[in-house]
């Protein structure tokens, strides 16, 4: 039997899940604003609410995974960046994999204790990769250990 070949993802990070981010953090302010507190706790609820969707959006936007390659043999190759934009390419593992529709989400491990989920939607990985890696979660039954694939 064949082994599967190595499929390899630049990742950026997805605008229509950055614009789904951007509602959301609006939607929260609304539902504070329209809540019925005193001024003080409006205030300090939307502060909040703002500070954690602009940090979320942040780290969605800067995102530590710029690349993988799933190898023929299960591993996963890995390239992060820091802070400073250095790149450094580590040995991971592809820990679990969700398919719901159109959105692929990768979990990833790698040493010491490093993690990362990586969300593919349509705007930021292309048709023919989308295609190879959605083929291969449904074929590889042992790797990634929970797929959910039903509506591949």
């Amino acid at each position: 039997m064949r082994s599967a070949p190595a499929i390899g993802v630049e990742y950026r990070p997805s605008g229509a899940l950055a614009a789904c981010i951007a509602v959301l953090i609006a939607l929260a302010v609304l539902a504070v604003a329209l809540s019925g507190l005193a001024l003080w706790q409006v205030t300090i609820l939307a502060i909040s609410a703002l500070c954690y969707g602009a940090g979320s959006l942040w780290r969605h936007r800067r995102p530590r995974v710029r690349a993988l390659v799933w190898r023929s043999d299960g591993g996963v190759s890995i390239t992060l960046t820091d802070r400073a934009g250095n790149a450094r390419e580590v040995l991971g593992d592809l820990r679990d994999a969700r398919v719901f529709g159109p959105l692929i989400v990768l979990h990833l491990r790698w040493p010491p204790r490093g993690r990362a989920s990586l969300w593919l939607l349509p705007d930021n990985l292309d048709d023919g990769t989308r295609r190879r890696l959605r083929v291969r979660l449904n074929v590889d039954g042992a790797r990634p250990a929970s797929v959910n694939a039903d509506n591949i």
